[in-house]
């Protein structure tokens, strides 16, 4: 049978010490009585054996005295007789018909040789010990050896006495030890019961639970003891846990996307910038399973294998990677530089990897925009220099006032496109200052709506088309703003309706005004702009129809400009068009600008913290 619990085993522990005690007591006091007994009963024969060998000594005869029977029955004493031949010539108890030869008994034999002898023998009847004493006789005409002897018949009465008291000793000692045991048990494994629950909370979490144990004195010191280790622990998970969130905000915080992968390339750790970028859970994943490009697999490999760091810059849209992304995602790619980095062992032996994943799109847009703007500008430049160059040798040649006079329109033409591209690019350089705040006033719509029509008056003449208004306002609000650059905006959008329209058509300049927003509309019905090239038609000299536009002299930085304008103001330009239906251009203005809303909060702020 098994005991689980220190109260049970301790116990039934006590139980069988008190038992064994008990019984080893019991057993040593049985063979001290034993002992004592046998000693006292020896003394006795042998008091009797001397006395009645003085007897013996004063008759021949001395059993048919009659003194041999009184003096066994008085005494309790058994008295043998014996010849030189072992013939029994007298015994106080047995017939002599029943009795055989005595001459080889042991104690005979012993005090025949030595002078007495004593021996202890069971009894046939009873099983009890028989104690015999001899002595030898002489100088006797016919008794050679005396021997006396005692039947131990006090030890089954000690034996029944003793086990009474022994079973009524051992129930009380039982009971009161068990008692005792219980108590001083209880006293023991009581504080260790609360030392238990106070580990199981410890084990759950709990760790700032506290236990007072006064006694006994180890149990006070393990409790001491564990809520010490407690609080050592619990300081340096807070302390490992602020660590973590330090380090998990400074990844989550970074704009690139970082990868921790063990030897098997499964994700350790991931940053929300990576899991954005590679779309889901990463966590626990293998590489392969997160990316789809054998190139970034083969990346980590060689890292991995020969250690040291290696980079790697590849196309992606959605799950796919490379030049099957460029084809399927066309503008929508996104461009993504893979950095991976082994980290090694104290051995040398590398570990795990750290991948970086950098977001390199704008990097590479700002770049290929760079390259087409120096590209385009060159080109645009390129014409009218050329023909300024030209013509300038030409008009060296003239030979008379009618070419000397083609020949100067021909020049001042190319030369006013010129300036015509380069004020563009002064404006839009100077809109794209960081700290670009032009001057914000109240102006009225409808000053901004005339100046505009007045702006394009000429050109709508010219091909013989119609501008048309549409005002909402109502109230009469005015807009913040600064109107020289809200004019230009406008214009630019009028005239790119018109450059894009048949002749003899309408666009219509709308807006509508309320209590927000200034929403500019320009509507046109000229032959639209494709799907596709909506998103990039605000970028510099970017153009749906490159050669109609030249024809008209455009400059291919109009829609850029109302771009940059728009956002000066805080503003957000929109386009809506379908091939051959015409196009819708949305221009929404704050109509209090953002500046009117620093200002109030930081009045609000100055005196809300005044004292």
């Amino acid at each position: 049978m098994k005991f689980s619990s220190i109260r049970s085993n301790l116990l039934v522990s006590t139980l069988l010490i008190l038992l064994l005690s008990l019984i080893l007591s019991f057993g040593f006091s049985n063979r001290a009585f034993n002992a004592a007994l046998r000693e006292t009963t020896y003394a006795e024969l042998q008091e009797n054996g001397e006395y009645l060998r003085n007897l013996i000594a004063q008759y021949s005869h001395p059993w048919q005295e009659g003194h041999f029977d009184a003096y066994a029955q008085s005494t309790a004493t058994r008295i043998t007789l014996i010849a030189l031949d072992g013939v029994v010539l007298f015994d106080s108890e047995y017939p002599l018909s029943d009795l055989n030869n005595h001459l080889y008994r042991q104690e005979v034999q012993q005090a025949l040789s030595t002078g007495s002898s004593q021996s202890e023998r069971p009894s046939t009847t009873e099983n009890l010990p028989v104690l015999y004493y001899a002595l030898s006789i002489e100088g006797h005409p016919s008794i050679a050896v005396l021997r006396v002897s005692k039947t131990l018949n006090q030890l089954k009465g000690f034996q029944q006495t003793y086990q009474n008291l022994f079973l009524a000793n051992l129930t009380i000692l039982v009971v009161l030890g068990l008692l005792i045991a219980t108590i001083s048990i209880l006293l023991i494994t009581k504080p260790l019961k609360k030392i238990q629950d106070l580990v199981k909370r410890y084990s759950q979490g709990q760790l700032k639970t506290s236990l007072t144990i006064q006694r006994p004195r180890e149990m006070a010191e393990l409790a001491t003891s564990l809520q010490q280790m407690a609080h050592l622990l619990r300081t340096n998970m807070e302390s490992v846990e602020t660590a973590h969130n330090r380090l998990k905000a400074i990844l989550d915080n970074l704009h690139e996307g970082i990868l921790l992968l063990d030897t098997t390339l499964t994700v350790e750790v991931a940053n929300q910038e990576a899991a954005k970028l590679l779309n889901g859970n990463l966590l626990g994943r293998r590489l392969s399973e997160v990316i789809s490009a054998p190139q970034v697999i083969a990346l980590c490999n060689t890292c991995y294998k020969e250690g040291g760091s290696n980079s790697l810059t590849i196309a992606q849209y959605n799950h796919l990677y490379g030049q099957t992304a460029s084809v399927i995602g066309k503008r929508k790619t996104k461009t993504l530089r893979f950095l991976c980095s082994a980290l090694t062992t104290d051995s040398g032996q590398v570990n795990s990897l750290v991948v970086s994943i950098q977001d390199m799109t704008e990097l590479t847009r700002l770049e290929q925009i760079r390259k087409d703007f120096v590209a385009n500008v060159s080109h645009e430049l390129k014409t009218p220099i050329t023909s300024i160059t030209g013509f300038s040798e030409a008009l060296l040649q003239a030979k008379n006032d009618q070419e000397y006079q083609r020949f100067t329109q021909i020049i001042h033409r190319q030369a006013a496109g010129m300036q015509r591209i380069v004020d563009d690019l002064l404006l839009l350089s100077s809109l794209e200052q960081t700290n670009a705040h032009p001057t914000m006033a109240w102006t009225r719509i409808e000053q901004i709506l005339e100046e505009t029509v007045q702006s394009c008056k000429y050109r709508f003449e010219e091909k013989q088309s119609t501008l048309s208004l549409v005002v909402d306002n109502p109230s009469e609000y005015e807009v913040l703003c600064n109107g020289m650059l809200l004019t230009q905006a406008l214009t630019n959008l009028v005239i790119n309706a018109l450059t894009y329209s048949a002749e003899r058509s309408v666009v219509v300049l709308g807006c509508h005004v309320d209590d927000e927003t200034a929403t500019f509309t320009v509507k046109d019905e000229g032959i639209g702009i494709p799907k596709e090239d909506q998103e990039r038609i605000f970028e510099r000299f970017y153009r749906v129809d490159a050669a109609r536009s030249r024809s008209q002299g455009g400059t291919g930085l109009g829609l850029s400009i109302v771009k940059h304008i728009t956002a000066v103001h805080h503003g957000s330009v929109a386009v809506q068009s379908e091939v051959g239906k015409g196009s819708l251009f949305i221009l929404k203005l704050p109509r209090s600008g953002s500046i009117l809303q620093e200002l109030e909060e930081r009045s609000d702020s100055l005196y809300h913290n005044a004292p």
